[in-house]
C-alpha cells in the first residue's frame, strides 16, 4: 500500500469529493496507448476495407490538380484550381476521419468516462521547472514510460520483421506485373502489414491500460486521517455539529414555550426537564408532546403553568422519559401509555387534587439526567 509522508497506508476507497476534485485538477483515467490502438485500427481497417476507393479518389484529385487546361480555356483564376483541388479530396478525408473521432470518444468513454475539464486547458508555467521536469522523466511514470517504449519497439520491429520476410516473395514479384495491378497488390500488402503490426500493439496497449488504472486508483486512495479531515471540512466538526444541534433544540423548544396554553398537564423532573401533554377525547389518538425543555426552559414552563393555574405533577422518571424520547407535536413512546393514562385519568377525574398515584416507567425507558439508558448503564 502506498503511504503518506506521517507513515499512514493509503487504505480507504475515495470519497465523492475527492473524485471532484480529482476531475477539477484534471486527474482523468485514460491511457495513450490504448486511444491510440483504437485509432489505428479503425484506421487500419478503413485501409484494408477501403484502400482502393481512397486511393482512386486521391489519384484523381491529383490528377485533376496538374491539369489546368479547363482553366484557362474558361479564362478562370489559377487560385480557384486550388479550391477545387482541396474540395476533391475533403470529402473522403471527412469520410476518413469521422470514424477515427467516434472511436477515439467512444474508446476514453468506455475507459475512463468523458470530461471536460478546464483545468487541462492553458498554458502551465510549473511545467517549464528543470527540476520537475527531472522528476517526470527520471520518476517511476519516466521509466515506465522508458520501458514501454523500447518493449513496444522491440516488440513491433520483430513482429514486422517475421511478417515482411513471410510476404516477401509477392513484394519481390511486384516487379513482373503491370503497374496498375503491382500497385493495387502493393497496397493490399502495405494495409496488411499495417493491420498486423496494429495487433502487436494490443499486448502493449494492454499492459498500458491496465497500469493506468492501477496508478489512477492508487493515486486516489486516502488515508484514514484523509477521509476524516474532509468529513470535518464537508459536515463540520462533531462538536460543532453538535453544538449546532443543542442550540437547534433549544430554539425549537423556546418557540414551543407559546404552546403552553394547548398543554392540559405539565409533568417535571422536578427542576431540570418540563413536559406538557394534551389528550384528543374527539379523536381518541395517543397523547402528544405539545411543549417540552431543559434547565432554563424547564423552569419556564413551570412557571408559566402556575401563572395559568395548570396541573404541575412532579414524576422524574416519566418526565426524563417522555423528554428522550418523543418530539414536539409528536405522540408519546407506545411503551409509556399506560403511566401517562394514570396520570391523565388523575387530572381529568381528580382535578390534580389529593395523592397522586404511583406510575411505572418500564426499564428500557428509564434516563438518568445525561438522556443515558440506566439500564444499560447498569449492565455495562
Amino acid at each position: 500500500m502506498a503511504e503518506t509522508d506521517e507513515g499512514q497506508e493509503r487504505t480507504e476507497a475515495p470519497t465523492g469529493r475527492k473524485l471532484e476534485r480529482a476531475l477539477e485538477k484534471g486527474q482523468i483515467l485514460t491511457s495513450k496507448e490504448l486511444l491510440m490502438l483504437a485509432v489505428l485500427l479503425v484506421g487500419g481497417l478503413q485501409i484494408f476495407i477501403g484502400g482502393y476507393y481512397y486511393f482512386n479518389q486521391f489519384l484523381t484529385a491529383f490528377r485533376k490538380s496538374l491539369d489546368f487546361s479547363d482553366f484557362l480555356q474558361r479564362d478562370l483564376p489559377l487560385p480557384l484550381a486550388f479550391v477545387a483541388g482541396i474540395a476533391d479530396i475533403s470529402l473522403p478525408l471527412i469520410f476518413f476521419t469521422i470514424p477515427l473521432v467516434i472511436i477515439l470518444i467512444t474508446t476514453q468513454i468506455a475507459f475512463g468516462g468523458f470530461h471536460f475539464v478546464t483545468a487541462n486547458i492553458g498554458f502551465k508555467f510549473n511545467k517549464l521547472s528543470p527540476l520537475k521536469g527531472f522528476s517526470r522523466i527520471f520518476g517511476i511514470g519516466g521509466l515506465f514510460e522508458l520501458v514501454k517504449s523500447i518493449g513496444k519497439t522491440i516488440l513491433i520491429g520483430i513482429i514486422g520483421a517475421i511478417y515482411i520476410l513471410y510476404r516477401l516473395p509477392e513484394v519481390m514479384a511486384l516487379g513482373r506485373m503491370p503497374f496498375e495491378t503491382a500497385l493495387s497488390h502493393a497496397g493490399y500488402i502495405l494495409a496488411s502489414t499495417l493491420l498486423v503490426l496494429i495487433f502487436a500493439n494490443l499486448i502493449i496497449a494492454a499492459g498500458d491500460a491496465l497500469y493506468q488504472w492501477y496508478r489512477h486508483q492508487q493515486s486516489l486512495m486516502m488515508t484514514k486521517q484523509e477521509v476524516k479531515d474532509e468529513m470535518k471540512e464537508t459536515d463540520g466538526s462533531p462538536e460543532i455539529k453538535s453544538r449546532i444541534q443543542k442550540l437547534q433544540r433549544e430554539a425549537a423548544e423556546r418557540g414551543s414555550v407559546a404552546n403552553i396554553n394547548q398543554a392540559q398537564v405539565i409533568i417535571t423532573n422536578p427542576q431540570h426537564f418540563a413536559v406538557g401533554l394534551r389528550y384528543d377525547f374527539v379523536k381518541g389518538t395517543a397523547p402528544k408532546v405539545v411543549v417540552k425543555g431543559s434547565d432554563a426552559i424547564a423552569k419556564m414552563i413551570r412557571e408559566k403553568a402556575v401563572e395559568k393555574k395548570m396541573p404541575v405533577l412532579e414524576y422524574p422518571m416519566l418526565a426524563r422519559a417522555i423528554y428522550f424520547t418523543s418530539e414536539i407535536g409528536g405522540e408519546i413512546h407506545t411503551e409509556l401509555y399506560r403511566a401517562v393514562a394514570t396520570v391523565l385519568s388523575f387530572v381529568f377525574h381528580a382535578g390534580a387534587e389529593g395523592e397522586k398515584p404511583d406510575i411505572e416507567v418500564p426499564k428500557e425507558l428509564q434516563f438518568d439526567m445525561t438522556g443515558r439508558l440506566m439500564e444499560r448503564r447498569r449492565v455495562a
